[in-house]
């Protein structure tokens, strides 16, 4: 709201230049007149009795506004993609005034979403996996490990034999080198085999089953952990769609300068005010600091609206502290609350004149 403040003071500035400019032109119209006669004294002008007790009128510079006013700022930066209402507009709370595009955010949306119906298909296929696991949890590799374990010993314990008989046939010069290597390889694979066996049966017999399940139901919680937290992850996105609007917080009466389809809000842009006026409407206009102690609360006083042409009777309420300066002069903020009923050509922030008559002394 300063920039309608701001443009309420430039209209006092203006007006007291344009006062100044009257006060220059006298002197030089003065400047025609003989110089014998100007040089002559003038005499003082004093006022009369009757214009000393004559009623003086105080002038200020003011807007029309909502007993209070709250500024609706946009989150993230974005197009203008619809508007619903438009300055001056009554609204209720929880309408939409307008709502920027999100695109961006709804392909987020949309990647999520497949991402969870990616994670669910693979969470069934994996609990039907524990499912199989649990009637089969050895790899086949370990299945029917006791009698392999029997099978590798015995036949460990036929090449021990042959090897055995063929050293000593080979000492006899019975048997060739190449068949007494043949033999020894073959005790040796025997050998090997069977120890391989047995480890993997103590691999079964320390609770390979019980492990293999875990780790098929650890697969199936890791999953759903994934799935948990990709959900979690949409319903955050989703609810940024929120910020994408502008949405009244209260009945009112609104006035947004975001009105124009296409056009790019950068983050934290006001968008729209909104004013309280079920208790009526106020007037804060802004008086020089010389006329502020004529102005004690409850002065009355009358707003004249530029936009209906009429006048509106009002009481002030409020004088501020704060002291804003323009040019040489110092204004203070004075609030008043319109007496009269107000018309529907009145727009918010719609600028006026607000005139106090003081008694004459």
């Amino acid at each position: 709201m300063k920039k309608f403040a701001l443009y309420a003071l430039c209209v006092i500035a203006g007006a007291a230049a344009a006062l100044s400019f009257c006060r220059l032109w006298v002197p030089e119209q003065k400047q025609t007149l003989p110089e014998e006669v100007r040089q002559q004294p003038q005499p003082k002008e004093e006022k009369t009795a009757e214009e000393s007790q004559a009623p003086r009128l105080l002038t200020g510079y003011g807007y029309i506004r909502g007993r209070s006013c709250t500024t609706l700022r946009n989150k993230y930066g974005a197009y203008v993609s619809k508007v619903h209402y438009y300055s001056d507009t009554p609204v209720k709370k929880g309408d939409c005034i307008l709502e920027y595009d999100d695109f961006d955010l709804r392909q987020k949306i949309v990647a999520a979403e497949n991402s969870i119906a990616s994670l669910e298909k693979e969470l069934a296929l994996q609990r039907t996996k524990v499912a199989l696991t649990r009637l089969d949890p050895l790899p086949s590799d370990y299945r029917n490990i006791s009698w392999k374990t029997r099978r590798a010993k015995e036949l460990y314990d036929r090449a021990a034999k042959e090897w055995e008989v063929y050293k000593r046939l080979y000492d006899t010069k019975s048997v060739s080198e190449l068949e007494m290597r043949a033999k020894k390889q073959a005790f040796e694979d025997a050998h090997a085999a069977w120890e391989i066996a047995v480890n993997d049966q103590k691999k079964v017999s320390k609770g390979l089953k019980e492990l293999n399940i875990r780790q098929a139901e650890q697969n199936t919680e890791l999953l759903e952990t994934k799935l948990q937290g990709m959900k979690k992850e949409l319903a955050l996105l989703q609810e940024q769609r929120k910020y994408y609007k502008i949405v009244t917080p209260y009945d009112g009466i609104i006035v947004t300068d975001s009105d124009t389809v296409h056009a790019w809000d950068n983050a934290g842009t006001a968008a729209a005010y909104i004013h309280r006026v079920h208790k009526g409407y106020y007037i804060y206009s802004y008086f020089e600091e010389k006329d502020i102690i004529h102005l004690p609360n409850g002065t009355k006083g009358k707003f004249f609206s530029n936009d209906t042409g009429k006048y509106y009777d009002l009481v002030s309420f409020d004088t501020t502290r704060t002291r804003t300066a323009v040019g040489d002069k110092v204004f203070h903020l004075v609030k008043f609350r319109v007496l009269s009923p107000v018309d529907k050509k009145v727009t918010m922030n719609g600028a006026g004149v607000v005139l106090v008559t003081l008694p004459g002394k």
